[in-house]
Parts: C-alpha cells; sequence; structure tokens
C-alpha cells in the first residue's frame, strides 16, 4: 500500500520567505484554496485512505481537516509532527539572515537541513523523534494507504527514515511545494509519483 506525504497550504510567512517553523502561523486565502483544491483533486483521483495524521499546528491541522472532510475520515493530531525548530532564525525573513549571518547562513541553507541552525534542529534530530511514528506508520500501510499532512522538514525526516539517505542530495529530493502530494510505496520505500493541486485564489 502507500504513504501519502502532504504539506500544509500557503502562509503569509511562507510566501514572505520568513522561517516559521515551530510558530503556528494560519494558512492565507491562498493556503486555504490550495488546502480545497488538493482535497477535491484526492476525491477525483479515487483516493481512499484509513488513517490520516497531521500537526498540531494550525496551517497542517486545518489542511488536514479540509482534506478529511473531503474524504470522510477526521484527522489525528500527533505531536511528533511538529516542524522542525529552527532555533535563533526562527522569524527572521531570508534576506535578513544573509545579511545579518552571510556565509554561515548560505551554508546552512545549503545544505538542506542536514545541518542545525544555532539551537535549532537538524534532519537527523527530527528523525530520531519520529522513529516511533515511523514505525506505526509503515504498520498500519501495510493493509491500507496512509496519510500524513505537515511540514517542510517533517515530511524531508520521514522520508530520511524511509530511505536511510540523510545525504545533501537526497533531503533536497525530499522537498515539496505548499501544494504538493508525494506518493511513496513502502517496497522499496521510494517515491512512485506527486502531483499538484493547482488552483485560482478563492475564498473557503
Amino acid at each position: 500500500m502507500a504513504l501519502y506525504f502532504v504539506r500544509h497550504g500557503e502562509t503569509d510567512w511562507n510566501a514572505e520567505k520568513r522561517f516559521q517553523s515551530i510558530t503556528d502561523v494560519p494558512l492565507n486565502a491562498r493556503g486555504l484554496a490550495q488546502a480545497q483544491c488538493c482535497a477535491e483533486e484526492l476525491q477525483r483521483r479515487g483516493v481512499h485512505i484509513t488513517e490520516l495524521r497531521c500537526s498540531p499546528l494550525s496551517r497542517a491541522h486545518v489542511t488536514a481537516q479540509i482534506i478529511g472532510s473531503a474524504l470522510s475520515l477526521e484527522p489525528v493530531v500527533d505531536t511528533r509532527l511538529m516542524e522542525m525548530n529552527f532555533g535563533e532564525w526562527e522569524g527572521w525573513l531570508e534576506p535578513e539572515l544573509s545579511r545579518q549571518f552571510g556565509g554561515d547562513f548560505d551554508v546552512w541553507r545549503q545544505s538542506h537541513y542536514t545541518q542545525r541552525p544555532p539551537g535549532g534542529e537538524a534532519l537527523i534530530d527530527v528523525a530520531e523523534r519520529l522513529s516511533s511514528l515511523r514505525d506505526e506508520l509503515l504498520h498500519a500501510a501495510i493493509a491500507a494507504d496512509v496519510m500524513v499532512v505537515a511540514h517542510q522538514a517533517i515530511m524531508m525526516a520521514l522520508k530520511a527514515l524511509l530511505t536511510g539517505d540523510y545525504s545533501v542530495d537526497a533531503a533536497r529530493s525530499y522537498k515539496q511545494n505548499n501544494d504538493e502530494v508525494d506518493v511513496w510505496t513502502l517496497d522499496p520505500p521510494r517515491r512512485t509519483g506527486f502531483f499538484q493541486c493547482k488552483c485560482d485564489e478563492r475564498e473557503v
């Protein structure tokens, strides 16, 4: 069976390239529209899942609620899916970090989260707190399709856990857009497909 990885819809901080990680920033109008379009696309494709887990942060929880409503499934909030902690760089704009920290920030950015920001986490740290969840998802996905609605770095860490590959190139390949759904098989663990939920901005 399959694991569906859904990144939450856009927030204002996503749009302005401000690091939000553990800050609870709500979906903006475009993010709500992306979540609705994702729900409709999953319906159109006839996707049937038996388990839907999401981060407690509202941008992921609301995305999961919209999808769950379309698929007749109540999302289960899982605190282990809280986004990676960016430490001292939380809340900063990317251009501000480049000006303030120069090469140190650029090196970290090019590491694709395989290195730690000051006072924050790296992919390997996030993977350690997700290891028990990975095992639960794998067990559930033996019999049916399972979906996770969460954050960029969380998805990357789960994929690294599945493959065992924490390299920079692999980490780069794990990234998702706010309107993208990744579909992974388990034998062997790999991405078998993806689709984007394109739509015009609208009220939801």
